[in-house]
Formats: structure tokens, sequence, C-alpha cells
């Protein structure tokens, strides 16, 4: 193709980022598409997440349009404005957050432009949705098989679902693991922690990420270092007033954290890094502490499995199990020490982002290319994710399947 190829990235509150792994991955890909690829991307943002509003960022386009709605339509509310927005637009191609997107791509369909679904992680086994919401997300995991061009699946876990329940086939293209720039190493000092000395919990507060379970466990422990949990909740919910109610001398709740400094400063900083997400996919907040050299302990899920190979431990819902790791921890300094080496590795041979972004350029590409040839692209090559082409010289290349 003679001339720039023109994206839309829809379904995400939008960038720079700061709400969610999947701001982070707009933002990555989206600069890098149009600074290595020679793309034009354009992201759509919800207008009520950003105060200043510029046409541009790092080289991206950026619409804006309002997202009214509260916490149940918010999102599918400003996707369906993007969508027919972007329907609208002379692009080659859209890429769609979020399989519960799915069934309002129709004006995409009837303006036969193609698009890529990002199916995220198993959303219709979130415990914050009613039963008529998980009904829908299944359902649109189905609508997502059937309508779009391809699919994206950030874990191979997530790939043989999709086989397996829907016989579609996706490429898979993870997140990178490093975000936001170089860590504040006075991060710890200014929240009142002592490098080294602190456990560290970073999510929302949603059921599945089980912060009150991680809580539990560690106040029914004999660890001595504080437990810090940062985050929140777009939305107050009674869950979330419960783990706010749980801070104590031991367990520190600091609330979100959105300068991307401190919070790598904490990650880098932490005795150990507790990860309760168990819906599915690569979690970023993984990634990005395993890029900080932080010894990782994630609940014990095959995705997690997956990311970290053997350089984790993993507990389980049993109860005692993660109290027992807390008491390991604190005795064996050496253990998180080497944890932490092993994980960082992972992540700078695995979870690169410039490999991601060329991963996403190439797959964009292949397909618009086989539309202009007169093929659907359905039987195109979707083998394009290989960090081990982006590995300085002399760096090992760990096998991201292993």
């Amino acid at each position: 193709m003679d001339r720039r190829l023109r994206v839309a990235i829809i379904g995400d509150r939008g960038i720079p980022a700061r709400y969610s792994g999947f701001s982070t991955l707009v933002e990555e890909i989206s600069a890098r598409m149009v600074a290595d690829h020679g793309m034009d991307v354009t992201v759509y943002c919800r207008s009520q997440y950003f105060d200043e509003r510029p046409p541009e960022f790092r080289g991206v386009r950026l619409v804006y349009l309002a997202a009214p709605g509260g916490k149940s339509l918010e999102s599918l509310w400003h996707s369906a404005r993007a969508i027919l927005h972007a329907a609208l637009r002379p692009f080659d191609i859209a890429v769609v957050l979020d399989p519960g997107n799915s069934p309002l791509t129709l004006p995409l369909l009837a303006r036969r432009m193609p698009f890529v679904i990002h199916t995220d992680g198993l959303g219709w086994q979130r415990r914050k949705w009613s039963p008529l919401q998980q009904r829908y997300y299944r359902w649109s995991e189905w609508v997502s098989a059937r309508l779009a061009t391809h699919l994206v699946c950030d874990s191979p876990a997530m790939q043989r679902y999709y086989l397996d329940e829907y016989r579609a086939a996706s490429a898979y293209i993870p997140y990178g693991g490093e975000a936001g720039g170089p860590p504040d190493d006075a991060a710890p000092a200014r929240y009142g922690l002592e490098p080294g000395h602190y456990y560290l919990v970073v999510a929302r507060l949603e059921p599945e990420n089980n912060v009150d379970l991680i809580i539990r466990e560690y106040k029914s422990s004999d660890a001595r270092l504080p437990l810090v949990y940062v985050g929140g909740a777009r939305y107050e919910s009674e869950y979330s007033r419960a783990i706010f109610a749980q801070a104590d001398p031991r367990v520190k709740c600091l609330g979100p954290v959105y300068e991307a400094a401190l919070l790598n400063g904490l990650y880098r900083h932490c005795r150990a890094y507790i990860h309760g997400h168990e819906v599915g996919g690569t979690n970023p907040s993984l990634l990005r502490a395993m890029a900080a050299g932080a010894a990782c302990v994630p609940i014990d899920v095959v995705f997690h499995r997956e990311v970290l190979g053997s350089h984790g431990l993993f507990f389980s819902r049993d109860p005692g199990s993660l109290a027992g790791i807390f008491e390991t921890l604190e005795a064996d300094p050496s253990l998180t020490a080497r944890l932490g080496r092993e994980a960082r590795a992972r992540a700078e041979g695995c979870y690169r982002w410039d490999a991601v972004a060329a991963g996403y350029a190439e797959f964009l590409a292949r397909i618009v290319e086989a539309r202009g040839h007169g093929d659907s692209g359905l039987h195109i090559d979707t083998d394009v994710y290989h960090p081990e082409q982006f590995v300085p010289p002399g760096e090992p290349a760990i096998g991201s399947r292993s």
C-alpha cells in the first residue's frame, strides 16, 4: 500500500494512559505504529476522563466523545458512538477492544470496513456483573467470533478457549511489561514505606481481583512487613467500602496512584507483588511488576502460569495458602531477590512493547492487504508476535509460551 494505513482504535477510556491496562496497550501500540511503522492512527477517548483535550498525543490523533450512562452503560454507549463515527470516516481498519462491544459493530460491517476485536479475558466470569450482564458477555464472545474479521488474544490459553468454544482462530499478541518510564526511587518514602519492607497489591476494586482474600490471608499470617494496597473503584460499592475499612497499622490503603513514576517506584521496591486477578488473559499489572523486578506471587490460574513460568510463587484460594507464602517471603529475602531478577529477565525477553506494536502493525497490514486483493483475509498467517527479534544482542530471549 502506497499511502499510510489508517487505523481507528475503539473501546477504551483513551490516552494518555491513566486508568487501565487497556489504556496502556492503546498508548504504547498507537504511538509506535505511528513512529515506527508509518501508520495514521486515531484513538477514541471518553471526554469526561480528560480535563485537557489536545488533538494529538505522541503523533496519534485523538477524538473525544462523551459517554454518559454510569457504571453499566458508559463503555457501551461510548463504543457505539465511536464505532458509528469511525464508520463514517475513511479508515482502512479498526481495532475494537473487548468482545462486549462486538454487537455494536454493525456499522463497520455495513461500511465493509475490516475490524479486529481484542478478546480481553473471560468477562462473563466477573463477579461484579449481574446474571443478565454475565449472559450478555458470554453471548458477545460468540458474536465476536462470528462478526469480527479477526480476533486478537493476549494469552495462548485464550486462543485455545476461542478455538475450542467457537472454532475461531486468533492471533496471539500480549502486552508489554514496561509502562510509564523510569521509577521514582523516592516513592516508598513518600508514602512512609521502607524500600524492600512492604508487600504490594495493585488492582481495581472488583471481586474477581481478590483483594479481600489477599488482605484476609495477610492478616491471618505472622508477617510483620505492611501490606500496601494501591487502587480504587470508579464507582463506590459495598465491596470497595469493605476493602478500605480493612485499613489498619498493618494494611495501608493508598487509593489510586496515577503518576507512573511513583507507581513504578512502588513496584520496584516492594518485598513482593501479590496478584489476585483471576478472570483471564495476560494481565498488564502483573507484567508491569515483572518489568520492575518485583518478586511476583499470583493466584494460581493458567494465565499467570503462562506468563511467569517457573519464576514465581503461586497461591490458591484455600485458607492458609497465601498466608504461608507471606511467612516464607518474610523469612527469606534472598528468595524474593532471585524471583525478582528472574521475573524481570522474563519480561524483557517475552513481553516487549516494540514486539507488541510490530505484531499489531503486521497483522493489521496483512488484513488490509488481503482485502485489497479481494480476499476476506480469514486465512492470513496469524503468527505475528516475535519478541526474540527485538531482544538486544547478548541478552537471552526466553520463550513466551513456556
